[in-house]
């Protein structure tokens, strides 16, 4: 639950001017709230009837009545069916449009007074979002976050639930940022959230695309369909659209943005801006950044060469939001890696890593990251699983990646939930090369296996755990469980009798 300060607003006021009809208006001469979760209902709350992948919100109209709701946004349909009851009627043909209109505005339109940064894309949005919020922290610059790891509104930080909260949630965490005195705000925003219409109604000062892979086709049918969600975000886009250009997928986003582009690119300078490696190692990279500032040199303690495109991009929207060169530099020196991307395990003579990478693309970069900083000698030994319920399509290219970029891999549980995690691991290792079966492991135990893979690696060796990243639970077709890979880790290391 996110904190809702109180305060009314007439129904009257909040659809001013939207495609919406009012019926009943003398059953709700004010509003004290907007929910969309009828448990969420109170006496005075607006509830709107959204329509949902899994459960249609008209289904619970009665249960928010029953709590006190004295309005309801609804489709025509539904609202034929309310007259009857003593309870205003907001008819429209797109509740979700109109819902997410009447929470910004019930919160005083919080997004316009911030400047609000939207990240999107497959993979390393939280870790850009992380480091936007850090270089501009550092410089003096208050600013939240609503991503996958932390929701921040510049006086509590708390875990996440959702990469994308409920845009009834969103309103009220933006305007406990504006109480609070931020003035930058940067959210991570899913394809889920986008084609929900989640953050419709925001205003986006700067977004930010950084690549595109196969994932989430369960939910969105198709990788175009996919594409197209993500790039709704740059409809709500104003001033400056931040692009990898480095991905198949970003001409089509750059094409699409009204906003002012500003491409990036590694290793190469055709681009507003760009990013050179000059050297990498096991605790980071030396790296050179290149744009309207100039050039930065630094040494980035952020493992792999994807990292260093990450920083790239948080570069230039600190930089365009008035972060000098020199705290960007000063900044970047002292980063913090998010929790769980390439998060390192605390050990003094063993590399282990616990990564998020649960998709083909991001297992591949993030393992060929790894690889090129491998000890002379040394074999990467790869833990790594899929998630039950979630697109399947990638579950043999996943196999096929761990067995051929890793030495070792360990094909192991991630989230089964309602799945049988033994059907997964069948359809994960069908993926894998005949001449490579010899060296995947299948151990169905999670724990069991990220145990045999620390046991078996020597000292010049790395293991990197994959899949669930900063996850503290392990969710199984009838429970939720405790399971956090870093303790795991570091408990199995403590076992070896390795110095931790």
């Amino acid at each position: 639950m996110y904190p809702v300060t109180a305060r009314m607003h007439t129904l009257r006021k909040l659809i001013e001017g939207l495609d919406a009809r009012i019926d009943g208006e003398q059953y709700a001469s004010s509003v004290s709230s907007v929910v969309q979760h009828s448990d969420r209902a109170t006496p005075g709350s607006l509830f709107i009837a959204r329509s949902g992948v899994r459960r249609d919100g008209s289904a619970f109209i009665d249960d928010a009545i029953a709590k006190g709701a004295v309005a309801v946004v609804c489709t025509p349909v539904v609202a034929n069916l309310l007259v009857c009851k003593d309870v205003a009627i907001i008819e429209t043909c797109d509740p979700c449009k109109i819902g997410a209109i009447i929470a910004e505005r019930f919160h005083g339109n919080p997004s316009s007074k911030l400047k609000l940064v939207g990240v999107t894309g497959t993979n390393g949005k939280t870790t850009i979002a992380w480091l936007i919020r850090h270089l501009l922290s550092h410089s003096g610059v208050k600013c939240g976050m609503l991503g996958t790891i932390v929701c921040d509104d510049g006086i509590v930080a708390n875990q996440s639930t959702l990469t994308t909260p409920s845009f009834c949630d969103i309103g009220s965490i933006l305007h406990s940022m504006v109480d609070n005195k931020c003035e930058v705000a940067v959210m991570e925003c899913s394809s889920h959230a986008l084609d929900q219409g989640r953050v419709s109604a925001l205003d986006f000062s700067i977004g930010v695309f950084t690549n595109l892979s196969g994932d989430h086709l369960d939910y969105h049918g198709s990788a175009d369909a996919y594409l197209q969600a993500k790039m709704k975000l740059f409809d709500s886009v104003s001033d400056y659209a931040v692009i990898n250009m480095d991905d198949p997928a970003s001409w089509s986003v750059a094409d699409h943005a009204t906003a002012k582009v500003i491409s990036c690119r590694t290793q190469s300078d055709a681009a507003s801006a760009w990013v050179e490696i000059v050297e990498e190692k096991i605790d980071g990279s030396y790296i050179r950044l290149y744009g309207e500032w100039g050039v930065m040199e630094l040494v980035l303690p952020l493992l792999g060469r994807h990292n260093a495109t990450n920083a790239l991009q948080a570069v230039v929207v600190a930089y365009t939001l008035g972060v000098s060169r020199e705290a960007i530099v000063q900044g970047l020196a002292c980063a913090p890696a998010p929790p769980g991307r390439l998060e390192r395990v605390q050990s003094e003579n063993q590399a282990v890593f616990v990564d998020f990478a649960h998709t083909d693309d991001a297992l591949e970069q993030m393992l060929w990251s790894v690889r090129q900083v491998l000890p002379e000698g040394g074999k990467l030994h790869v833990v790594f699983g899929c998630g039950g319920d979630r697109d399947v399509s990638k579950r043999p290219r996943m196999g096929r990646i761990a067995s051929t970029v890793g030495d070792i891999a360990y094909a192991t549980s991630d989230n089964p939930r309602s799945e049988d995690p033994e059907s997964i691991l069948d359809q994960v290792l069908a993926g894998v090369p005949s001449d490579r079966a010899q060296r995947v492991h299948r151990i169905a135990d999670r724990k069991e296996a990220i145990q045999t893979a620390i046991l078996a690696a020597s000292e010049c060796d790395v293991v990197v755990i994959a899949g669930k990243g900063h996850e503290k639970n392990q969710i199984l077709k009838d429970k939720v469980i405790p399971f956090d890979d870093v303790k795991v880790a570091e408990e199995a290391i403590l076992e070896q009798g390795i110095s931790v």
